[in-house]
């Protein structure tokens, strides 16, 4: 599948290295209340502090960065619903291999907010604050797909001066594509991994990281996160 020009025109280099401005990072306690299972009127004036300073605290403790390649070198297979990347087979499973079919090209990314968030969630947990180790916890979860989301609308920006659009971003361990496959992932993002490591097992270090891929192509567009059809109750993305 070879890429159109007017995209090649767009990403003049095949990696791309990005850093953030911890200013433009921000995440709202109602994200925060929602993974605790409460909502604004559920939650009292202490509880809206402690997730105020904790967020305040967190944010100082951000490095956030993030990278992505993009490639023309993929062929989806419908029927047995994988995608092909550079030699490498991913078993993407039916929604998103069909999410992705009208792709011209496909964006693969990573990024973290790095580790001191997820340290001082297991220092608040050693200390037997169980309730601020776990707001920080999801802080960093939040934090990281805050960053996820700018490098998704980053590239939307990009390419919509050329009347094209992206797909939703899909991860390894979601919508049944197994987890697994960050190995993969991260042999094709190479040096745009931004520093990122792999446990055998596939679990991102640092933990608070996010990888995927999307899709651009004049024939795309993004859509609500069809949580109904997906067994992953725990992504950050569900529907509450």
């Amino acid at each position: 599948m070879n890429t159109t020009s007017h995209i090649a025109d767009l990403f003049k280099n095949k990696y791309s290295l990005l850093s953030f401005d911890v200013a433009q990072i921000s995440i709202s306690r109602e994200k925060i209340l929602r993974g605790l299972g409460m909502q604004l009127h559920d939650a009292d004036e202490y509880l809206l502090d402690l997730i105020e300073q904790s967020v305040s605290v967190a944010k100082e403790m951000l490095d956030a960065k993030g990278g992505y390649i993009v490639t023309d070198e993929f062929s989806i297979n419908i029927d047995s619903h994988t995608i092909e990347i550079q030699g490498m087979m991913f078993d993407t499973h039916k929604q998103v291999t069909l999410l992705l079919k009208k792709s011209e090209c496909l964006i693969i990314f990573a990024c973290t907010i790095g580790d001191e968030i997820e340290k001082e969630s297991k220092r608040q947990m050693a200390l037997g604050n169980a309730l601020e180790g776990y707001i920080f916890d999801l802080i960093g979860s939040e934090f990281a797909e805050c960053v996820a989301e700018q490098i998704h609308n980053e590239i939307e920006t990009k390419v919509a001066k050329k009347d094209l659009k992206v797909s939703n971003r899909y991860s390894p361990g979601y919508c049944n594509w197994p987890v697994s496959d960050q190995h993969k992932l991260f042999s094709v993002l190479d040096t745009a991994n931004c520093g990122i490591k792999l446990t055998h097992s596939s679990l991102m270090m640092p933990v608070k990281s996010v990888s995927g891929l999307l899709g651009i192509g004049k024939d795309l567009r993004r859509v609500k996160y069809k949580c109904d059809i997906c067994t992953d109750k725990n992504c950050i993305m569900r529907k509450k």
